[in-house]
């Protein structure tokens, strides 16, 4: 007989307390331990100056600034994530549905939603940039401008790579680990207590998907990143697995890599970030909205053919119950 989970009688909202709890100590000892071990490799003054890291070009800060990324991948997304899913299941992989395999087909189908969607979530992007808030918040939207071109400049920073091997660095950086680690975080844990204690699973997918896309603080890019989140969590929802919303959310974000790293290596001026926008004709939005829609029916028939594992998110919870 399985013992119960340490956090098993615990109520949604307190589990989510926990949750916090378990991030803010993840965060003090991982990023002190990376400190800790950065201090032989970069030396004292290199983390003394990392205030000045959108200001340089220094190629020593650039890769402290990249370990640093790295290390907090794990401080704040990966290990607390599996940590509160043994406390509140025992089981971290069965209890953020990493166990379940999805079908080939779903996960196909996925991949090819995420680069259909391009241009409309470029669209999405260029709506957003051209949102003015009210005369009397000029302030909060000088804040919020300012947040998004010293973002903007450590973006550029990090990318701006002219070999192989930095190419990787960045795949991991900005493509492995977010897609892991942020999926861990909002759709394996924060997703389903949401639903466990809101009880209605599109108000627990749209709320994750809010808080998934303020907590990037990139105020300009809200608008694609929630709709993207948004699509992350019913993928997750009617897979049951969560290979497929880590499979979107890699492609995604190492499609941008790849393609930055190619048109700037070669000298293009326009990227992908182009499509869809007023440059080009709008319609390509609208085509791109239709085959995403098609793409995403298509995975939920899919799923749905599985009668007694449909919505495989509730199947599944109902046989971890059963099995505490």
């Amino acid at each position: 007989m399985n013992r119960k989970p340490i956090l098993g009688n615990f109520p949604p909202y307190l589990k989510l307390m926990t949750f916090g709890l378990v991030i803010l100590f993840s965060m003090i000892i991982v990023l002190l331990i990376g400190m800790l071990i950065a201090i032989p490799i970069f030396g004292t003054d290199a983390i003394s100056n990392m205030s000045k890291m959108t200001e340089t070009s220094d190629p020593s800060l650039i890769a402290m600034a990249k370990y640093f990324q790295i290390i907090s991948q794990f401080a704040i997304f990966i290990i607390p994530s599996i940590i509160f899913a043994f406390l509140a299941g025992r089981n971290s992989m069965r209890y953020m549905k990493i166990s379940h395999k999805p079908e080939l087909t779903t996960l196909i189908y996925a991949g090819l939603s995420i680069i259909a969607a391009i241009p409309l979530i470029n669209f999405l992007g260029e709506i957003n940039q051209n949102i003015a808030l009210p005369s009397s918040l000029a302030g909060i939207e000088s804040w919020m401008q300012n947040s998004e071109k010293q973002a903007a400049q450590l973006t550029e920073l990090f990318l701006n790579v002219n070999t192989i091997g930095a190419l990787l660095i960045n795949i991991l950086m900005i493509g492995i680990l977010p897609a892991i680690g942020e999926e861990f975080l909002f759709r394996g844990i924060l997703q389903r207590l949401f639903h466990e204690w809101i009880k209605n699973i599109h108000v627990a997918i749209i709320l994750t998907a809010f808080i998934f896309s303020f907590i990037h603080f990139q105020f300009y890019g809200f608008f694609p990143r929630f709709a993207l989140g948004m699509v992350m969590g019913y993928l997750f929802y009617w897979s049951g697995s969560l290979w497929v919303p880590i499979l979107v959310h890699f492609i995604n974000n190492t499609f941008a890599v790849v393609v930055f790293y190619y048109t700037h290596l070669e000298g293009f001026g326009k990227t992908y970030e182009t499509v869809g926008t007023s440059e080009n004709l709008m319609w390509i939005a609208l085509i791109s909205s239709a085959i995403v829609s098609i793409l995403l029916w298509k995975i939920y028939s899919i799923c749905k053919k599985d009668k007694t594992n449909f919505p495989a998110d509730e199947s599944l919870q109902k046989a971890e119950t059963a099995g505490t």
